[in-house]
Protein backbone atom coordinates (compact mmCIF):
# COMPACT_ATOMS: atom_id res chain seq x y z
CA UNK A 1 0.00 0.00 0.00
CA UNK A 2 1.35 3.48 -0.90
CA UNK A 3 1.80 5.97 1.88
CA UNK A 4 -1.40 7.91 2.60
CA UNK A 5 -1.61 11.63 1.98
CA UNK A 6 -1.86 13.65 5.19
CA UNK A 7 -3.49 17.00 5.92
CA UNK A 8 -2.77 19.10 9.00
CA UNK A 9 -4.84 22.22 9.54
CA UNK A 10 -3.05 25.02 11.36
CA UNK A 11 0.19 23.17 10.76
CA UNK A 12 2.90 25.82 10.56
CA UNK A 13 3.77 26.05 14.25
CA UNK A 14 3.67 24.16 17.54
CA UNK A 15 1.77 20.89 17.72
CA UNK A 16 0.53 21.11 14.13
CA UNK A 17 4.01 21.52 12.68
CA UNK A 18 5.46 18.65 14.71
CA UNK A 19 2.64 16.37 13.56
CA UNK A 20 3.28 17.43 9.95
CA UNK A 21 6.97 16.61 10.45
CA UNK A 22 6.00 13.18 11.76
CA UNK A 23 3.88 12.52 8.68
CA UNK A 24 6.67 13.53 6.32
CA UNK A 25 9.17 11.40 8.24
CA UNK A 26 6.80 8.47 7.68
CA UNK A 27 6.97 8.99 3.94
CA UNK A 28 3.67 10.81 3.44
CA UNK A 29 3.02 13.74 1.16
CA UNK A 30 1.41 16.44 3.28
CA UNK A 31 -0.92 19.38 2.87
CA UNK A 32 -0.66 22.08 5.54
CA UNK A 33 -3.15 24.90 5.99
CA UNK A 34 -2.50 28.20 7.72
CA UNK A 35 -4.34 31.43 8.32
CA UNK A 36 -2.00 34.42 8.42
CA UNK A 37 1.77 34.24 8.85
CA UNK A 38 3.64 33.88 5.58
CA UNK A 39 6.98 33.74 7.41
CA UNK A 40 5.83 30.84 9.59
CA UNK A 41 4.55 29.07 6.46
CA UNK A 42 7.89 29.49 4.68
CA UNK A 43 9.83 28.24 7.69
CA UNK A 44 7.50 25.27 8.09
CA UNK A 45 7.75 24.36 4.42
CA UNK A 46 11.55 24.50 4.57
CA UNK A 47 11.53 22.11 7.53
CA UNK A 48 9.16 19.69 5.83
CA UNK A 49 11.02 19.74 2.52
CA UNK A 50 14.26 19.01 4.36
CA UNK A 51 12.66 15.82 5.72
CA UNK A 52 10.91 14.81 2.51
CA UNK A 53 12.23 12.05 0.30
CA UNK A 54 11.89 11.34 -3.38
CA UNK A 55 8.31 11.60 -4.60
CA UNK A 56 7.01 13.32 -1.48
CA UNK A 57 5.18 16.59 -2.00
CA UNK A 58 4.48 19.42 0.45
CA UNK A 59 1.52 21.69 -0.23
CA UNK A 60 1.03 24.88 1.80
CA UNK A 61 -2.45 26.39 1.63
CA UNK A 62 -3.40 29.77 3.04
CA UNK A 63 -6.98 30.40 4.09
CA UNK A 64 -9.63 30.24 6.77
CA UNK A 65 -10.20 26.67 7.96
CA UNK A 66 -13.57 27.81 9.28
CA UNK A 67 -14.77 28.85 5.82
CA UNK A 68 -16.46 25.89 4.09
CA UNK A 69 -15.74 27.33 0.64
CA UNK A 70 -12.02 27.72 1.38
CA UNK A 71 -11.92 24.20 2.79
CA UNK A 72 -13.57 22.78 -0.33
CA UNK A 73 -11.02 24.59 -2.52
CA UNK A 74 -8.10 23.39 -0.42
CA UNK A 75 -9.35 19.81 -0.38
CA UNK A 76 -9.72 19.84 -4.17
CA UNK A 77 -6.19 21.21 -4.60
CA UNK A 78 -4.71 18.57 -2.33
CA UNK A 79 -6.57 15.78 -4.10
CA UNK A 80 -5.42 17.09 -7.49
CA UNK A 81 -1.78 17.64 -6.53
CA UNK A 82 -1.10 15.04 -3.84
CA UNK A 83 -3.85 12.44 -4.08
CA UNK A 84 -6.60 11.13 -1.85
CA UNK A 85 -6.32 12.12 1.80
CA UNK A 86 -5.88 9.18 4.16
CA UNK A 87 -4.91 11.02 7.36
CA UNK A 88 -6.62 14.21 8.53
CA UNK A 89 -5.47 16.15 11.58
CA UNK A 90 -7.89 18.88 12.64
CA UNK A 91 -5.57 21.16 14.56
CA UNK A 92 -6.55 24.69 13.47
CA UNK A 93 -7.64 26.82 16.37
CA UNK A 94 -7.65 30.23 18.03
CA UNK A 95 -7.70 31.10 21.70
CA UNK A 96 -8.52 34.55 23.05
CA UNK A 97 -8.66 34.59 26.85
CA UNK A 98 -11.95 36.18 27.96
CA UNK A 99 -14.44 35.78 30.77
CA UNK A 100 -18.14 35.29 30.03
CA UNK A 101 -19.21 38.92 30.04
CA UNK A 102 -16.37 39.95 27.71
CA UNK A 103 -16.96 37.30 25.04
CA UNK A 104 -18.51 39.24 22.19
CA UNK A 105 -20.74 37.60 19.61
CA UNK A 106 -17.90 37.93 17.10
CA UNK A 107 -15.38 36.22 19.39
CA UNK A 108 -17.85 33.42 20.11
CA UNK A 109 -18.72 32.88 16.45
CA UNK A 110 -15.09 33.01 15.25
CA UNK A 111 -13.91 30.58 17.92
CA UNK A 112 -16.63 28.02 17.24
CA UNK A 113 -16.20 28.42 13.49
CA UNK A 114 -12.42 28.01 13.40
CA UNK A 115 -11.96 25.54 16.25
CA UNK A 116 -14.97 23.29 15.71
CA UNK A 117 -16.70 23.87 12.39
CA UNK A 118 -13.38 23.53 10.56
CA UNK A 119 -13.04 19.96 11.83
CA UNK A 120 -16.46 19.11 10.43
CA UNK A 121 -15.86 20.86 7.10
CA UNK A 122 -12.58 19.06 6.53
CA UNK A 123 -13.94 15.70 7.63
CA UNK A 124 -16.88 16.10 5.26
CA UNK A 125 -14.50 16.73 2.36
CA UNK A 126 -12.18 13.74 2.90
CA UNK A 127 -14.58 11.04 4.11
CA UNK A 128 -15.85 10.01 0.64
CA UNK A 129 -12.33 9.10 -0.53
CA UNK A 130 -11.56 7.41 2.78
CA UNK A 131 -14.68 5.29 2.40
CA UNK A 132 -13.70 4.30 -1.11
CA UNK A 133 -10.18 3.43 0.03
CA UNK A 134 -11.50 1.56 3.07
CA UNK A 135 -8.89 3.38 5.12
CA UNK A 136 -8.84 6.63 7.05
CA UNK A 137 -7.50 8.26 10.17
CA UNK A 138 -9.14 11.43 11.51
CA UNK A 139 -7.53 12.92 14.60
CA UNK A 140 -9.01 15.98 16.29
CA UNK A 141 -6.80 18.12 18.51
CA UNK A 142 -8.98 19.12 21.45
CA UNK A 143 -7.90 20.34 24.89
CA UNK A 144 -8.19 19.64 28.59
CA UNK A 145 -10.65 22.57 28.52
CA UNK A 146 -13.15 20.26 26.83
CA UNK A 147 -13.66 18.41 30.11
CA UNK A 148 -12.60 20.75 32.88
CA UNK A 149 -13.48 24.11 31.39
CA UNK A 150 -9.94 25.44 31.43
CA UNK A 151 -8.96 29.08 31.88
CA UNK A 152 -9.26 30.55 28.37
CA UNK A 153 -12.99 31.12 28.40
CA UNK A 154 -16.41 29.63 27.66
CA UNK A 155 -16.02 30.04 23.90
CA UNK A 156 -12.82 28.01 23.82
CA UNK A 157 -14.10 25.32 26.21
CA UNK A 158 -17.29 24.92 24.19
CA UNK A 159 -15.41 24.61 20.91
CA UNK A 160 -13.06 21.96 22.26
CA UNK A 161 -15.87 20.03 23.95
CA UNK A 162 -17.74 20.05 20.66
CA UNK A 163 -14.79 18.33 19.01
CA UNK A 164 -15.20 15.39 21.39
CA UNK A 165 -18.85 14.98 20.45
CA UNK A 166 -17.95 15.14 16.77
CA UNK A 167 -15.21 12.57 17.36
CA UNK A 168 -17.50 10.04 19.02
CA UNK A 169 -20.29 10.39 16.49
CA UNK A 170 -17.98 10.14 13.48
CA UNK A 171 -16.17 7.15 14.98
CA UNK A 172 -19.44 5.24 15.28
CA UNK A 173 -20.63 6.07 11.77
CA UNK A 174 -17.33 5.61 9.94
CA UNK A 175 -15.87 2.59 11.71
CA UNK A 176 -17.43 0.04 9.33
CA UNK A 177 -15.54 1.70 6.46
CA UNK A 178 -12.08 1.22 7.97
CA UNK A 179 -11.96 4.81 9.26
CA UNK A 180 -10.98 5.54 12.85
CA UNK A 181 -11.75 8.88 14.48
CA UNK A 182 -10.05 9.91 17.71
CA UNK A 183 -9.10 13.00 19.68
CA UNK A 184 -6.07 14.18 21.61
CA UNK A 185 -6.54 16.58 24.52
CA UNK A 186 -3.23 18.27 25.38
CA UNK A 187 -2.45 20.69 28.18
CA UNK A 188 0.68 22.32 29.60
CA UNK A 189 2.76 21.74 26.47
CA UNK A 190 5.66 24.12 27.04
CA UNK A 191 6.81 24.46 23.42
CA UNK A 192 3.40 25.20 21.91
CA UNK A 193 0.77 27.92 22.01
CA UNK A 194 0.93 30.69 24.58
CA UNK A 195 3.52 28.85 26.70
CA UNK A 196 6.29 29.50 24.17
CA UNK A 197 6.35 33.12 25.36
CA UNK A 198 6.35 32.34 29.08
CA UNK A 199 9.43 32.74 31.26
CA UNK A 200 10.99 29.80 33.08
CA UNK A 201 9.58 31.13 36.34
CA UNK A 202 6.06 31.29 34.90
CA UNK A 203 6.39 27.78 33.50
CA UNK A 204 7.55 26.50 36.88
CA UNK A 205 4.28 27.70 38.40
CA UNK A 206 2.40 25.54 35.91
CA UNK A 207 3.89 22.42 37.44
CA UNK A 208 1.50 22.86 40.37
CA UNK A 209 -1.26 21.80 37.98
CA UNK A 210 0.22 18.42 37.04
CA UNK A 211 1.25 15.29 38.93
CA UNK A 212 4.49 14.57 37.09
CA UNK A 213 7.71 16.53 37.56
CA UNK A 214 7.98 18.29 34.20
CA UNK A 215 5.82 19.98 31.61
CA UNK A 216 4.90 18.29 28.37
CA UNK A 217 6.39 18.84 24.93
CA UNK A 218 5.01 18.66 21.42
CA UNK A 219 6.84 15.35 21.10
CA UNK A 220 4.48 13.88 23.72
CA UNK A 221 1.52 14.89 21.56
CA UNK A 222 3.20 13.46 18.46
CA UNK A 223 3.64 10.11 20.21
CA UNK A 224 -0.09 10.02 20.91
CA UNK A 225 -0.79 10.95 17.30
CA UNK A 226 1.48 8.21 15.96
CA UNK A 227 -0.22 5.62 18.12
CA UNK A 228 -3.63 6.63 16.81
CA UNK A 229 -2.39 6.50 13.22
CA UNK A 230 -0.89 3.05 13.64
CA UNK A 231 -3.74 1.31 15.46
CA UNK A 232 -6.80 0.07 13.61
CA UNK A 233 -8.64 -1.07 16.75
CA UNK A 234 -8.89 2.19 18.71
CA UNK A 235 -11.60 4.65 17.77
CA UNK A 236 -13.86 7.16 19.47
CA UNK A 237 -11.40 7.83 22.29
CA UNK A 238 -9.73 10.92 23.69
CA UNK A 239 -6.08 10.58 24.70
CA UNK A 240 -5.27 12.99 27.54
CA UNK A 241 -1.74 14.33 27.19
CA UNK A 242 -1.56 16.59 30.22
CA UNK A 243 0.70 15.22 32.94
CA UNK A 244 -2.26 14.00 34.96
CA UNK A 245 -3.79 17.48 35.24
CA UNK A 246 -7.30 16.14 34.69
CA UNK A 247 -7.06 14.34 38.06
CA UNK A 248 -6.31 17.46 40.10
Amino acid sequence: MSKPVGVVTGGTRGIGLQIARSLVARGCSVGVTYMHSESSAREAKDQLLHLAGKGQEICMLKGDAGDPHAVAEHAALIRENLGRVGILVNNAGIMSQQNIENVTTQIWDDTLRINLSSAFYWSREVVPDMKQSRYGRIINISSIAARGGGVVGPHYAASKAGMLGLTRYAARELGPFGITVNAIAPAFIEDAGIFTEWSKEDKDTLKKNIVVDELGSTRDVVRAFEYLVDTRFVTGVTLDVNGGAFMI
